[in-house]
């Protein structure tokens, strides 16, 4: 295997290790008993300017961003079928990535500029 494969998988492990204790702490903090609402609600926007983070890290990188993006696309797949982000958040994430994945595939077929 070459260095720069064994390197993205190790990143891709890493990153989706670090996704799934991210989404397990956010999931737990709102539960806690002693967490005023207000917190809570900024809880919820976690998800949301994570969204934003991603959608930058897609559209700066050519090629990179592209398989980024589907493996994104899969990996909220996963995590929203085990249980990890709700059901909103999925669907927020689906219908932005899907956009961009179309943005990005116009873009390389020299149809649209991002």
């Amino acid at each position: 295997m070459s260095d720069s494969v064994e390197k993205g998988l190790k990143e891709a492990v890493a990153g989706v290790l670090a996704g799934i204790i991210l989404q397990a702490v956010l999931g737990i903090i709102p539960t806690l008993p002693n967490i005023p609402t207000h917190y809570v609600a900024l809880f919820q926007l976690i998800p949301i300017i994570n969204l934003i983070g991603s959608i930058v890290v897609v559209t700066a990188f050519e090629s990179w961003g592209f398989w980024y993006l589907i493996g994104w696309l899969f990996g909220m797949w996963i995590m929203s079928s085990t249980g990890f982000v709700e059901s909103w958040v999925f669907i927020l994430y689906l219908v932005v990535g899907g956009v961009v994945f179309v943005l990005k595939l116009l873009k390389k077929l020299g149809e649209f500029s991002l």
